[in-house]
């Protein structure tokens, strides 16, 4: 063995391959297709957060980023509201605006019937039938 040589597996995940993937991972991609694109297993970068302070800082940041650029990617509406929580007007809007439409379109599903309960003293027969048995 020469001077050179090191003993044990080679460095699989090293300043570069790191670097690719905090890039990737704050460009928008998920963990998951951060570690492919890079070419490794998602679960080599897990362990490294795991041991490494420097490279877990910078993969948090590195997620906040991406996460807000995914955010960013999704159009404002309905969706937008409901899955990521955008309250603007554009997205208040569309929400609002759709689920009258839903209870709208519940309300004629139903015919527009409406049940009217017995007042407080009263007692239809149905709820004597159950009391009964």
């Amino acid at each position: 063995m020469t001077a050179r040589q090191q003993r044990g597996r080679p460095i699989l995940f090293d300043d570069v391959l790191r670097d690719r993937y905090v890039q990737a991972v704050a460009g928008g991609m998920r963990l998951g297709e951060a570690a492919a694109h890079v070419g490794i297993s998602a679960n080599v970068p897990r362990l490294h957060e795991r041991t490494d302070r420097a490279f877990a800082a910078a993969l948090a940041d590195a997620k906040a980023l991406g996460k807000k650029e995914r955010t960013d990617r999704v159009p404002h509406g309905e969706s937008r509201y409901t899955n990521y929580g955008c309250r603007c007007r554009t997205c208040t809007t569309a929400a609002t605006t759709a689920r009258t439409q839903r209870r709208h379109q519940e309300t004629e599903d139903t015919g527009g019937q409406v049940v009217e309960l017995p007042a407080a003293g009263e007692s239809s027969p149905s709820f004597s039938l159950a009391r009964a048995s």
